[in-house]
Order: C-alpha cells, then sequence, then structure tokens
C-alpha cells in the first residue's frame, strides 16, 4: 500500500512546489490610457496636460508616462471660471517621474513652444515639477520669429517665469 501512494504524493508535492524565480522587473501595479492631468499649486492651476498611457511602480514610486504633453503656465497659473491662459508646452515621446522626488527625467526627443513662438528640440530634459524648472546637457535647437534661431549644447529654463538661458552656443541668427 505505501508504494502506491508515493508516486501521486510526490507529484502533487512537485506540482504544488514554489513558482521558479522570476528574473524580470516587476509589472507596474496601475496602468492607465489616455490620461489627462492638472498640476495644482495650492487652488491655482499650474499645467495641465495628457499622456497616451501612465504606468505606477508602487515599488519605487516611479511613474513612466508617454507619449504626452504638459502645457505649463506662468506665474499667475489658471484660475476657476476664467479661460487658460497662454502656455508654454513640453511634448515628449517618454517620461519617468517620481512621485518622492517630483522630478521627471524626459527622453526619446522633447520639444518646447512657448506663447511667444519660441520652439526648441533636444534628446532628453529634466523637469522639477513642483518649480517648474527645466535643464539638461544635450544638444538644443531653437527656431523663433523673424528667422531667430540658435543652438546650444544645454539649457536651464524657468517655465513660470519665462526665463530661458542656453548654454555652449554654436551659432545665433537674427533677422532684423
Amino acid at each position: 500500500m505505501p508504494s502506491r501512494f508515493a508516486l501521486p504524493a510526490l507529484a502533487l508535492l512537485a506540482a504544488c512546489g514554489a513558482p521558479p524565480k522570476d528574473e524580470g522587473p516587476p509589472p507596474p501595479e496601475v496602468t492607465l490610457r489616455d490620461v489627462r492631468l492638472r498640476s495644482y499649486r495650492g487652488s491655482v492651476l499650474t499645467a495641465v496636460g495628457r499622456s497616451s498611457s501612465i504606468a505606477y511602480e508602487r515599488a519605487s514610486a516611479d511613474v513612466v508616462s508617454g507619449p504626452g504633453s504638459l502645457d505649463v503656465f506662468g506665474n499667475e497659473g489658471a484660475r476657476a471660471g476664467v479661460p487658460l491662459p497662454p502656455a508654454t508646452r513640453i511634448d515628449t515621446r517618454a517620461g519617468r517621474g517620481n512621485l518622492l522626488s517630483r522630478g521627471i527625467d524626459l527622453w526619446g526627443g522633447v520639444q518646447l513652444r512657448t506663447p511667444t513662438g519660441l520652439e526648441g528640440r533636444t534628446d532628453q530634459a529634466h523637469l522639477d515639477s513642483p518649480t517648474m524648472h527645466a535643464h539638461g546637457e544635450s544638444p538644443v535647437e531653437v527656431q523663433g520669429p523673424n528667422g531667430y534661431w540658435l543652438r546650444a549644447q544645454g539649457f536651464d529654463l524657468q517655465l513660470h517665469q519665462d526665463v530661458y538661458e542656453f548654454f555652449g552656443m554654436e551659432s545665433r541668427v537674427s533677422a532684423l
């Protein structure tokens, strides 16, 4: 009798054993599609945006998104019942933010368009979301009205104040 139960018991033990180790990263806890964003500082709306997908990873507090865009309003922000003011638009293919540090790394091509008509392009950038300060050390090209353009090796942008600095400029042309 003991030998009749030995084989089924062994098979049952093998079937109920621990699963094999998964070597890959864990899947995100939450994935959202076609997301619309609103960012507030107190009761003031400071930015609105959208992303085709957002995934949240609880273990690291990381949020991975893209492609998407963000419209950042100037110092005044937007108030309820008033049309949205002009904004600086940031478009990107992908981004990784962290809910604890509140920083966002953008890559895969980043484009910026100001209300005054300046358009900039770079491969990657970092955005500090509480201050809306963007900076990067990858080459950037900027075009503007009246034939204005420049190329630089880096940038520092204060988006709420509309202050833009460029480093290592290669060339700058402005039509008068």
